[in-house]
């Protein structure tokens, strides 16, 4: 997903890809974070322009997942991501945080879809796309594993207060209270879902969702906000009715899957963006793909509504590999 300012959205499609690091580092003074499965632990905190601290929290400006109506379209074809020699999550799971839904209700039944699409997902070849990509520490490679198991917990977090348009900070900072409830996952996508009436600015105008990097106690943590996307104005720009539904989602909740799958995809592939798989001209894994081909895609038993994402292997949008 592409990096913005959100309040602008201001890219950083001007660094080159090759020199991909956190905050484009070849033009700043960040320090890039490397590793592998204890490859998200830095020896530095990392600086520069497109980190920032605020109530105590330090976080990477986010990459966000714009709307239908902000797509730009089909793109050029023999284009590749290209490693930016920074972590990807090599065994993957996701961590639900569904922040407020007891006390601010989810009339359309987001909790149920969001945990069975996240535990269906593994194993599925939608997910298998990721298996091609790979990260490089002290010369040793490691590809992306697609488990059958990728949801790593489900917390109910009623206990702290939910702003009625949270910050990037606040965002990041309810993420790492999610860390201190599950626990440190090196490998680990900390999904944040806001709840119905409680969705960060620009969240349906602007973008449908977005993740980013925080860093706390010495380690990076990857973590995604998900809005409540049935809230969005019009529906249809997070992708409400865009095709016909399988019988585990309705029209109206179809974004919810397409849009955490995008999110999904590209904190597997490009947790510490954009310091692992990224285009400079099209963003992330996603990013390439959004809005395009939408279909019903089997995920074991199941079926839920889904992009395809980007494959270096064809040079191609794919929605198996």
């Amino acid at each position: 997903m592409r990096m913005y300012k959100r309040s602008r959205l201001v890219g950083i499609l001007g660094c080159a890809a090759t020199l991909a690091m956190v905050g484009c580092a070849a033009n700043s003074n960040v320090t890039p974070l490397t590793g592998a499965t204890t490859q998200q632990q830095a020896h530095t905190v990392p600086s520069g322009p497109e980190w920032h601290y605020s109530n105590g929290v330090l976080y990477h400006t986010p990459h966000v997942m714009v709307t239908r109506q902000m797509a730009t379209g089909q793109i050029k074809s023999a284009i590749l991501l290209s490693y930016g020699g920074g972590p990807v999550l090599v065994t993957p799971k996701v961590y639900l945080i569904f922040w407020g839904y007891k006390t601010y209700g989810d009339p359309d039944h987001v909790k149920r879809l969001l945990k069975l699409y996240s535990k269906n997902m593994g194993g599925s070849g939608h997910n298998n796309i990721y298996t091609q990509y790979y990260q490089k520490v002290g010369g040793t490679t490691t590809y992306i594993t697609n488990p059958t198991t990728q949801l790593g917990g489900v917390w109910e977090d009623d206990h702290n207060s939910v702003p009625g348009s949270p910050s990037d900070a606040q965002v990041a900072a309810e993420a790492l209270n999610g860390v201190a409830h599950f626990g440190y996952d090196a490998n680990g996508s900390y999904v944040v879902a806001t709840p119905h009436g409680h969705n960060s600015a620009g969240f349906g105008s602007q973008w449908c969702a977005y993740h980013g990097a925080a860093f706390t106690s010495n380690k990076l943590v990857s973590y995604t906000n998900l809005p409540y996307m049935p809230d969005a104005v019009p529906q249809t720009n997070c992708g409400a009715n865009i095709i016909a539904p399988p019988s585990d989602e309705s029209g109206t909740d179809e974004g919810v899957t397409i849009v955490q799958g995008h999110e999904y995809g590209e904190s597997v592939t490009d947790p510490n963006p954009p310091s692992g798989w990224y285009n400079g001209g099209y963003g992330e894994i996603g990013d390439i793909c959004a809005w395009q081909n939408i279909l019903n895609d089997p995920f074991g038993p199941k079926s839920y509504t889904s992009q395809p994402m980007f494959s270096n292997a064809t040079q191609s949008c794919v929605h198996t590999y």
